[in-house]
C-alpha cells in the first residue's frame, strides 16, 4: 500500500487542513463577538451568521485527522502501533466530520434532533481523541524510531485527559441548567468555563497532531 501513497504529501495536506480549521476558529472569535469564548462552545459558531464557514472547518478538521491516521497506519512499525489507538483516531476523525454536518443547539436551548446527533458524535470524538493520544503515545515508546516523540505526546495526552474531565463536568452543569435543575459547586463553576476548556483541549490536540505530521514528514 505504501508505494501507492505519497505519505508526506497527505500529511502536509492534513496539516494545511488543520491550519485552516484553526484560522477559521480564530476568525470566528472576531466575527461573532456576541459569543463569550469562556462559556460558549466552538460548535455554536456553526449556528447563525457565518455558520457554513465554521461548519466547513469542522469537516475539514475531521478529514485532516483521517489523513494523519492513514499516514500512521501506513508507515508505523508494527511494534510501535497501537491498534486501539489507531482505531480510536479513525473514530475521532469520522466523528468530527459527522458533527460538522449537524448543527449544535445553542447553549441555552433545549436539545433538538440535529443537536442530539451533533452532541453524541462530538462527545464520541472527544473521548476517542484523548484515549487515542494516550494509547498511541504508549505505542510510540515501544520502538526506537518513535521514542523521540513518545514522552511529549504522552504528556500532551495526559493534559488532554484532565481537560476532558473538566469539560464533561462543565457539560453536566450545562445540561442541568438547560433543563432547569439546580446546579451548584464545581458544576456551576465549570459550566461558565466550558468554552475556554474546550479551546484549551483543541489547542493541545492540534499540537499533538502537528507533532505527528512533523514526525511523518521527516
Amino acid at each position: 500500500m505504501h508505494e501507492f501513497l505519497n505519505i508526506k504529501l497527505i500529511a502536509m495536506i492534513s496539516l494545511i487542513g488543520i491550519g485552516y480549521f484553526v484560522v477559521i476558529i480564530i476568525a470566528m472569535h472576531k466575527l461573532r463577538p456576541d459569543y463569550n469564548f469562556r462559556s460558549r462552545y466552538i460548535s455554536e459558531y456553526a449556528v447563525g451568521k457565518y455558520g457554513q464557514l465554521a461548519a466547513s472547518s469542522f469537516v475539514i478538521y475531521g478529514l485532516s485527522i483521517l489523513g494523519i491516521y492513514l499516514c500512521l497506519q501506513t508507515i508505523m512499525p508494527v511494534n510501535a502501533r497501537s491498534n486501539i489507538g489507531l482505531i480510536l483516531m479513525a473514530i475521532w476523525g469520522v466523528a468530527k466530520v459527522i458533527a460538522g454536518f449537524f448543527n449544535s443547539d445553542l447553549k441555552t436551548e433545549q436539545m433538538s434532533r440535529h443537536g442530539i446527533v451533533h452532541s453524541i458524535t462530538a462527545n464520541i470524538g472527544v473521548v476517542a481523541s484523548v484515549i487515542c493520544t494516550i494509547f498511541l503515545s504508549i505505542g510510540f515508546a515501544l520502538n526506537e524510531r518513535t521514542q523521540s516523540i513518545a514522552l511529549v505526546t504522552l504528556i500532551i495526552g495526559l493534559v488532554a485527559l484532565i481537560l476532558v474531565v473538566l469539560l464533561f463536568l462543565g457539560l453536566i452543569g450545562d445540561m442541568g441548567l438547560k433543563y432547569h435543575h439546580n446546579v451548584s459547586g464545581i458544576f456551576l463553576s465549570l459550566h461558565k468555563l466550558t468554552g475556554l476548556t474546550e479551546r484549551l483541549l483543541l489547542g493541545v490536540s492540534v499540537i499533538w497532531l502537528a507533532i505527528l505530521v512533523n514526525f511523518i514528514t521527516h
